[in-house]
């Protein structure tokens, strides 16, 4: 991996090309960020070795609260229902209307909460954690909080617990 994405990450899928990318945002009918793209086609997933921290302003609680990535998930190139299948989560948090199609999971904290890109106009690329336990009360979706303004600043925000 190159010195921007510096992890060690195990269980990761296959090795992805650009096409591969192409491919999948072409099913999925969006346009992933450019930073979340370049991480994909050097990791393609998978689950940190060690505990990668992450803080945030919770909505929930209106408090700095803090997390840990359990895993990041995979793009199979080929249809795949796995628990860590990108475009399966995606499916399913849609047709369960509990995300709306402009929010994308990639990662599961402990606690089987979802960190999510926005692909919306207004906050494209923005990283939120969206707490299963939550729905915001006007759009029914998973309550949403702010963790970081892109995919490149959440991951260097990320911090070794040691």
């Amino acid at each position: 991996m190159s010195e921007k994405y510096e992890m060690i990450l195990s269980d990761s899928g296959e090795q992805l090309t650009s096409q591969d990318i192409r491919e999948i945002e072409q099913k999925l009918s969006l346009v992933l960020p450019d930073d979340y793209k370049a991480f994909m086609l050097e990791s393609n997933g998978g689950m940190p070795e060690g505990d990668y921290v992450f803080e945030f302003f919770d909505e929930v609680t209106e408090k700095t609260n803090h997390s840990v990535i359990q895993e990041f998930f995979i793009l199979n190139k080929e249809e795949s229902d796995d628990y860590d299948d990108l475009m399966t989560n995606c499916m399913e948090l849609w047709d369960e209307e509990m995300l709306g199609k402009d929010d994308i999971p990639f990662a599961l904290d402990p606690g089987g909460n979802y960190l999510c890109l926005s692909l919306g106009s207004d906050d494209y690329g923005t990283v939120y954690l969206c707490n299963h336990e939550y729905d915001d009360a006007e759009t029914g979706y998973l309550v949403k909080s702010k963790v970081a303004d892109s995919f490149s600043a959440f991951f260097e925000g990320l911090v070794l617990d040691e």
